[in-house]
């Protein structure tokens, strides 16, 4: 039963639906988008651990979290897989589309580079001020927008430290919905993977 469920939410893609069983509602399984090609470099690898992530974070559901740490959360709305191991596993399938690069979730043997991921804010904000509509009705939604912020530190396989930087991204959301946030969240880490990329410091000596 448990390959079968498996089986079907890797064919999903980003969003798919899951019914357990016929009482139950509709379960809708999530993940961050990401490109999935294939390393074209043989070195430096760079291993990526599980990201850190707050502990309000630390679910199977979607969390809403606004940014006065209320959080709204959807039983019906679930990440794939753990949200640290997914985080890291996506941050891994971009750097290996925008470098080349191999990434590991496993702590290779001989020189490496490590690339620790610190998912500092991910949450709904109100909507920056540019972004505000000029008219708005009484009593009506009002926009937010999807925030991320995540701090890279990259080392040697040693322990030494190269760099260390924070990224931040924010994305207006089209409306209030776990599909909605996951989707502008994606866009934003797209972003944030590109800026981390574009960083990359010498991985070996």
């Amino acid at each position: 039963m448990m390959r079968l469920l498996t089986g079907l939410a890797l064919g999903c893609g980003l969003v798919g639906c899951i019914v357990f069983d016929r009482r139950s509602e509709p379960v809708t399984l999530h993940q961050f988008g990401a490109p999935t090609t294939a390393a074209s470099r043989t070195s430096p690898v760079v291993f990526i651990p599980r990201t850190v992530i707050p502990a309000g974070l630390r679910r199977a559901n979607i969390v809403l979290l606004d940014d006065m740490g209320r959080a709204r959360l959807d039983d019906n709305h679930r990440w794939l897989a753990p949200l640290d191991r997914a985080f890291s596993e996506a941050v891994g399938r971009h750097l290996t589309h925008l470098t080349g690069l191999p990434v590991t979730a496993q702590a290779p043997a001989g020189q490496h580079g490590v690339l620790l991921l610190t998912l500092d804010k991910m949450e709904v904000a109100p909507a920056a001020e540019a972004e505000k509509p000029l008219f708005a009705l009484p009593g009506g939604a009002r926009p937010a927008d999807a925030v991320m912020q995540v701090t890279a530190r990259w080392e040697k396989s040693d322990g030494s430290p190269l760099s260390m930087r924070v990224h931040a991204r924010r994305r207006l959301l089209k409306d209030s919905s776990a599909d909605a946030f996951v989707r502008a969240q994606s866009a934003n880490l797209a972003e944030i993977c590109a800026e981390i990329a574009a960083t990359l410091p010498a991985l070996t000596p």
